[in-house]
This record gives structure tokens, sequence and C-alpha cells, in this order.
């Protein structure tokens, strides 16, 4: 079966959500027997070999700039992805036959005026970006001509992918939560449920055991580019700096960041730890006793619960946050409602250490055996297979 998948560049190195989410389907995929798969992308930020046994068509890097989109019918984001050498390259590929063309994201949904209506269209959504970008833009902070500005953008996400669902003859969504609103967007298109794999080491034994010498600290990883995940910090900095401070907590923030805007953020709030770019989050994780998701904003699956997990840590969430995630919020995790509670409940269960062990074991085994890769291209491949089994 031969499929063209178009992405937003290629994802080696796979060092944040999206290309971790598009390099594990893409590698998973390609060892199905019967799939041969050319990506067309950007080239990588950074140069990196190896990966799976695709055909790369990699052409020229992501457009800086968003206010030329704004006369557009398009989005930023599938503005700058839709440039005139994407667009050329694309030409070029549909003048071959093709089993399915994929769309790996909506922002890719660009090249959809461009697919012949005879080719069948696979929709890999990432998040429900129509509610996602709503969000952000719902949010309230920043200035006005920003604010402006996004909610014109939000608008434009709502028309694209309402478009690409009624194109697509398959969609695959990362969470439960996000298939139920494409099935009502799109009733009778086969909706696929794929949440990620996991690529890391899988302990086959219990967690480590959280005990009264383990620091008292809240660890949340991630990467922090998107302005969705910087809103998220920053509300939750907010609601944390009361109880964490009362309740002596300290707070690391690790991941992938702008350095000068973590310093701000240090400034701002120094009962907390910022380091960006580290090599490896794991060392940061096997000092802390809580794992943290505060994504109020944005959708999708949250891999760092994965990291956490896999590490030992039980999670605090916002609740949302948790949608796919194989754990009881009630008993196996400190979820809230919101940023503010879920500061509050941090602080109340930082050492209730019976609970953060159990927590800690639940979630482990719950999630053993449920995040590997080759499931996930197994699943992929079925669904592009034989469509109509995922109605």
């Amino acid at each position: 079966m031969r499929c063209l998948w178009i992405t937003r560049q290629d994802p080696r190195p796979a060092d944040s959500g999206e290309l971790i989410y598009t390099l594990g389907l893409l590698t998973s995929l390609a060892v199905q027997p019967g799939f041969e798969i050319t990506v067309l992308a950007h080239e990588p930020a950074k140069p990196c070999d190896g990966g799976p046994p695709l055909t790369w068509q990699l052409h020229g890097s992501i457009p800086a700039g968003r206010l030329k989109s704004l006369s557009s019918s398009l989005p930023a984001d599938a503005f700058r992805l839709g440039n005139p050498i994407q667009r050329a390259a694309l030409g070029r590929l549909l003048e071959r036959a093709w089993d399915w063309i994929v769309i790996d994201q909506a922002a890719c949904a660009w090249a959809l005026p461009m697919i012949p209506k005879e080719a069948k269209v696979a929709y890999i959504a990432h998040n429900h970006e129509t509610e996602v970008r709503r969000q952000v833009a719902a949010d309230g902070t920043g200035s006005l001509p920003m604010r402006l500005a996004l909610n014109w953008d939000a608008r434009k996400y709502g028309r694209m992918e309402a478009r690409l669902c009624r194109r697509a003859d398959l969609i695959t969504a990362i969470t439960p939560r996000d298939a139920a609103a494409f099935r009502g967007e799109a009733p009778g298109t086969p909706v696929c449920v794929l949440p990620p794999g996991y690529g890391g080491e899988i302990p086959a034994g219990p967690p480590r055991e959280i005990t009264a010498e383990t620091p008292r600290q809240v660890v949340l990883a991630g990467a922090f580019e998107w302005l969705a995940k910087r809103r998220n910090l920053e509300a939750f900095l907010k609601a944390a700096a009361g109880p964490f401070q009362k309740a002596k907590i300290r707070f690391q923030v690790v991941g992938k960041a702008d350095p000068e805007w973590f310093a701000a953020l240090a400034r701002q709030h120094p009962w907390a730890d910022f380091t960006a770019n580290v090599p490896s989050v794991g060392p940061y994780l096997d000092r802390a006793r809580i794992g943290l998701i505060p994504e109020a904003l944005g959708g999708g699956f949250k891999l760092k619960a994965l990291d956490y997990i896999f590490r030992g840590l039980p999670l605090a969430s916002v609740e949302a946050a948790l949608s796919g995630v194989p754990v009881d919020p009630l008993t196996e995790a400190i979820a809230a409602p919101d940023p503010e509670v879920l500061a509050l409940d941090v602080a109340a269960k930082i050492d209730d250490l019976a609970f953060l062990n159990h927590a800690a074991r639940s979630a482990l085994e719950a999630c053993r055996d449920a995040f590997h890769w080759v499931e996930r291209g197994a699943t992929l491949g079925r669904a592009l297979e034989t469509p109509d089994a995922f109605r």
C-alpha cells in the first residue's frame, strides 16, 4: 500500500510531543507488511540521520513570521507550512498514484485543495484543533492585538479542520475525548483512537519507593514552545505560589524552552527552579515525589504522563489532561478541575507517602503493557486497509 504522508517537518530528532508522535507512527507503520511510505515535510531544525525505512522528501525550512497570514483564509501555521516550495513538491508527488494521502496534523490541511477528489485521505489528528484553538483564544491574556489575532486564527482553524473532516475517509484521534468530538463533527466517517506509544525504558518490576528522604519536590517536564504550553505554566505558577511556599514544596520546571523566558520566570518566581534544554529529564524526575500535568489549555495526550509513570512518579493533573491515561483519577492520581485546586491538592498530598506509592504502583501496572508503538502501527495499518471496521 503506497502512502504519501504530509507532515510539518522531518521528525528526527523527536524532541517534542508532536515530533515523537509523528515519528512513532511512521516508524511503526513502516514495518507493517505491504506498506511503502513517502514523507513530504520541511527539513529538520537539527539534522539527524537514521530512522525508519521511508522515502523522505524534505524541502526547505518552515518560514518565520505570521503577519502575512492575516489576509489569508488559512491559519498562520497552515499558511507558513503551505509555502511555494512545499506546494511545488506536492504537485510533483501528486503526479504519482497513491493508495492513501495522509494529512498529519490539521495545519497540513493546506494541501487539501491540491489533492484529487478521487484520492483517499486520512487525517492524523494530534488534537481536536478547533476546540484547542478556541480555548487558547478565549484565555483572555495578552495584548488586545494578540487576542484579536488569536481569535481570527482560531476561527480559520475551525473552518479548515471542518473541511478536512468532511473530506477525510479516515480520522485518527489521539484520545477518546477527541474521537468523540470528531464523530460528532463527521458522522459516518471511520474514527480510530490511536494513543501514543512509549519509546523509553519500561521497568519490569515495581517503581522505586517514595520515602521521607525523597526531596519534597514536584516536577514539570516538557516542551514550552507553543503559546498554550507557556500560558499553562504561567497560570500554574500563579496558582501554586501561595500553597507551595506555605508547604515548603520546591517546584522544578525542566525541558525545551527559551532560556531567556525561563530566566524571566525565575526572577518572578524565586521559589521555583527553571532549567532549559537539558540532555535528559530523567535525573530531575528521579529527584521528585510528584509529576505535574497542569494543562488546562490544549488537548491531546500528555506524553509527559508516560515519562512520569515509567519513572515511578505519581501524577498530579488537571482532570481534562488525563484523557487516554488509564488511571483512576480518584484513587490513582491527584486530579483537580483547575490549576488553583490542583496546587492545593498537591500541597495536601505531598507527605502522604502511602498514597503516593499506591498511585505510582497502580499507574505503572495499568500502563506497562498499554503503550507499545508496534501495536499502534498495526492498528493504523488495519484502519488504512479496512477503514469501515472503525465506523
